[in-house]
């Protein structure tokens, strides 16, 4: 009897194991780094705690802070916090930690990137003896300091014309216009064109790459169909070694015979 008991144990316990697996390797969750985080799935993934499979390329790869942030690294070892992600529009909204996200430009390459901005201006940065008097220029004072009392960047060299004597400091290609903004506080946008999943998403589908292991393709999944189907393929997985266990273990006519005894004289 301790035998067959320990039989029905063993299968039972392989039933939910191989169940459990299964949907582990199939699954990419939604996750994030923290509560009120962005939500974080295809093209993205998190490093370490997603499958690599579960974004569209390294490019997309997101990792949690100390302080779980969602943190974006872009060419050339640039880190940024990220604070949303639009999956329909295809957006994503990011700030720099340092709220200086000027000094980050100086060394942004986004030619290997697929991230863009929207509207883009080449840029100036100048030193000035004093403040600008021009209406063209913002202040950039997170780069000021004893040797820069006053740093302003400008989109043509054309607007320096109101301005005091300057120097130049360096250059920045294709910046978001939005470090233009007079009330600019380092939080900007940037968007993707590949992978294009904005046509599943206004179908209330998500997206991911093909099951043929293609490298690039990608399709649209119902996820809430299925999630659904792979729950119910667990429940029938388990029933089925539950009649098995059963039919291997069934139950013993004595002790069915005796409970009854017992349970007639206890009542008596």
């Amino acid at each position: 009897m301790a035998n067959c008991i320990f039989l029905c144990l063993v299968i039972l316990t392989t039933s939910f194991a191989g169940s459990s697996s299964q949907q582990d390797v199939d699954d990419c969750p939604e996750l994030r780094c923290k509560q009120d985080g962005p939500i974080v799935r295809f093209p993205f993934f998190i490093k370490g705690r997603h499958n690599k499979n579960c974004g569209y390329s390294k490019d997309f790869e997101l990792s949690c802070s100390k302080e779980n942030d969602t943190v974006l690294e872009l060419p050339v070892s640039v880190k940024l916090h990220v604070s949303d992600i639009s999956y329909r529009s295809q957006y994503l909204w990011v700030h720099d930690p340092n709220n200086c996200v000027l000094q980050q430009f100086i060394v942004l390459d986004l030619s290997a990137s697929p991230f863009l901005f929207n509207e883009v201006y080449d840029a100036t940065v100048f030193n000035c003896s004093r403040d600008s008097t021009s209406s063209l220029s913002t202040r950039v004072d997170c780069l000021r300091d004893s040797s820069h009392p006053f740093v302003a960047i400008t989109k043509t060299l054309g607007d320096l014309d109101g301005m005091v004597p300057c120097n130049k400091m360096f250059s920045l290609n294709s910046v978001s216009w939005e470090v233009f903004d007079k009330y600019f506080i380092s939080t900007f946008a940037m968007l993707w064109l590949r992978p294009n999943c904005s046509r599943c998403e206004e179908k209330g589908k998500h997206c991911r790459l093909k099951t043929n292991n293609s490298e690039s393709e990608t399709q649209c999944v119902n996820h809430l169909l299925a999630f659904r189907v792979k729950f119910w393929a667990a429940v029938h997985l388990v029933a089925a070694n539950q009649r098995m266990a059963i039919i291997l273990c069934p139950p013993s006519l004595d002790l069915a015979d005796n409970f009854d005894t017992n349970h007639s004289k206890a009542l008596s």
